[in-house]
């Protein structure tokens, strides 16, 4: 780069006027940059802004020095068979743009996303069990939730940092059903919905059936619901479960247990009773 006089279209003080106005435009842009950061990353698009950013500073930068003070450069390049030569304050606009594209590091094209799964009623500390599936286009994902509660995803391309996916959560006891969410960042808390237990109606009868005027009580241990058999010590009964799992059956009396053992669900069941003490 070489620097000498030289004649100029306008006067210096225009140019210094011109330098300014960028200058000004320069530092809102740069303010805006600043403020709008978060928000800019969750869509992957400071970079894109920053580069914009350096329009300004360069015209204004260029204005200042071969204008307003009159400056000159020149550049040349030449290669086998070809040769570039810039001239005047293109020059320094070229070195703003270029320089501050060299420092400013490319994203990466890929990002590591941890989904972490947690119960919205807040009954679970940690969820540690389970699958989480994500869509990604066409491109569709599961990992297991490891012991600490979380499932990592890696090399996700950068256009979905930003993005609303879809997620499947396939945790026991849970609702499993394709939800969507928004990726803010490498970290995604996941809230779960606890599955309303299935209903089962238990049907049976007791043995010996209840004797005139007697009233009987046939319960599920840790339950609310109660049923009372007929004459001929019929039954049926609403019990939270599905088929295959253990309950546990208590039948009162007149107030006295006189049946208490477990069952397992859908039935049917005979229950024998034995004679209160």
């Amino acid at each position: 780069m070489t620097a000498s006089r030289s004649s100029q279209p306008l006067a210096g003080q225009t140019y210094a006027i011109i330098a300014l106005i960028g200058l000004l435009f320069g530092v809102g842009l740069l303010f805006f940059y600043v403020y709008e950061v978060p928000r800019l990353a969750e869509n992957s698009a400071q970079n894109q802004v920053y580069y914009l950013l350096l329009i300004p500073w360069a015209l204004s930068c260029a204005a200042f020095l071969f204008g307003a003070m009159r400056s000159f450069a020149r550049f040349t390049h030449k290669q086998v068979g070809s040769a570039l030569e810039l001239g005047g304050p293109v020059v320094l606009f070229c070195l703003v743009i270029v320089g501050g594209y060299k420092l400013v590091p490319q994203p990466s094209p890929t990002f590591d996303l941890t989904v972490r799964p947690y119960s919205k009623d807040g009954g679970s500390a940690i969820v540690n069990s389970g699958k989480i599936t994500i869509d990604l286009d066409t491109d569709r994902r599961s990992e297991a939730v490891d012991s600490a509660g979380e499932a990592n995803f890696k090399g996700i391309p950068s256009r979905f940092q930003g993005a609303t996916l879809r997620i499947l959560p396939q945790v026991e006891g849970y609702e499993e059903q394709w939800e969507r969410h928004k990726v803010r960042g490498n970290v995604l808390e996941l809230p779960l919905v606890r599955a309303s237990q299935p209903v089962t109606v238990l049907k049976g009868s007791i043995d010996p059936p209840p004797a005139k005027g007697q009233t009987v009580k046939i319960l599920v241990d840790g339950q609310d619901g109660v049923a009372s058999p007929d004459e001929f010590g019929r039954f049926a009964l609403n019990v939270a479960g599905k088929e295959g799992d253990k309950i546990r059956l208590r039948v009162y009396a007149d107030g006295q247990l006189v049946y208490d053992d477990n069952q397992v669900l859908p039935g049917p069941v005979t229950l024998k009773l034995h004679t209160p003490h």
